[in-house]
């Protein structure tokens, strides 16, 4: 799978040069950005077709929607629940929830994104906004909010959770899906990637256990928990690996496999695993 992952991220750097690039209209917002956002943002409107692009594979969109419901599935979700995504890139997950939950909003700070979230993912009860996180103004609060792969491209961390957890109800959740250092062999993967791939943030980090569960405690979240994710599925929901006819069926497999891991007690594979998923609570009072 690393290899295969490699390889594929090498194929992207070379093709990036003549990836045109899409401007889409954006909301009249003022975005709090330090240069670190500006950086990242820009790099996420550079890449937002490709980004977009690889949800509408299916070896990559089954890797994308498992790791989804394997992120959510610590929580018992209403069908009346407002939920909040933050980082929400394209906009697929509002499709998967579609029928689960009570509306969804989706936000992210790269306009290009939400305008492929706009294009392939509107619906009644779903909402895109163009917004940094930290200047959004809803004028409602959310049963559940959670961001997959999100935590680990900010600068100030805990000032992201503040403004994340006071859009929380009281007693909703917020939970994240973030990458782990664990395995060092996927650490040194990941090194590796960064070095090659013009679409793979530099500056991203990984987020340790100890460190999540410190910084859901600072922003004042209760009861929280944290499991492990993602061991053969992972790169499938990171890269689009071709040929198509080979690899989805590949990438069922690998879901169904870590399927049946991931109900295993966490300590037994806790280091194995590509992700981490943190959940906490808003406290009552």
């Amino acid at each position: 799978f690393t290899v295969s992952l490699l390889l594929s991220n090498l194929h992207l750097t070379k093709s990036s040069k003549m990836e045109e690039q899409r401007v889409s209209k954006q909301e009249d917002i003022q975005f709090a950005d330090t240069d670190h956002a500006t950086r990242d943002r820009a790099l996420f409107d550079q890449i937002a077709e490709k980004y977009c692009h690889k949800d509408l594979l299916p070896a990559t969109r089954h890797a994308r929607r498992h790791r989804l419901f394997q992120t959510l599935k610590s929580v018992q979700i209403s069908p009346r629940a407002d939920v909040l995504e933050v980082g929400c890139g394209a906009g697929f997950a509002a499709k998967h929830l579609e029928g689960r939950i009570g509306s969804y909003c989706g936000v992210d700070y790269s306009g290009n994104l939400i305008h492929y979230a706009r294009v392939h993912n509107s619906g009644p009860e779903i909402e895109f906004v163009a917004a940094n996180i930290k200047d959004f103004q809803p004028g409602k609060s959310f049963d559940l909010i959670f961001a997959i792969g999100l935590l680990h491209h900010f600068d100030d961390l805990d000032s992201m959770l503040e403004s994340t957890v006071r859009l929380l109800k009281p007693g909703g959740w917020f939970i994240a899906n973030e990458p782990q250092p664990g395995n060092p062999l996927i650490s040194l993967a990941r090194r590796v990637r960064k070095c090659i791939d013009s679409h793979y943030s530099a500056e991203q980090k990984e987020l340790t256990a100890n460190s999540l569960l410190s910084a859901c405690e600072r922003a004042k979240l209760s009861s929280v928990q944290i499991v492990p994710q993602g061991i053969f599925s992972t790169p499938f929901a990171e890269v689009s690996l071709h040929p198509q006819w080979l690899f989805a069926p590949v990438s069922y497999l690998a879901c169904f496999i870590d399927n049946i891991v991931e109900r295993l007690p966490a300590k037994a594979f806790h280091n194995l695993t590509w992700n981490l998923v943190v959940a906490g609570q808003r406290k009552e009072h």
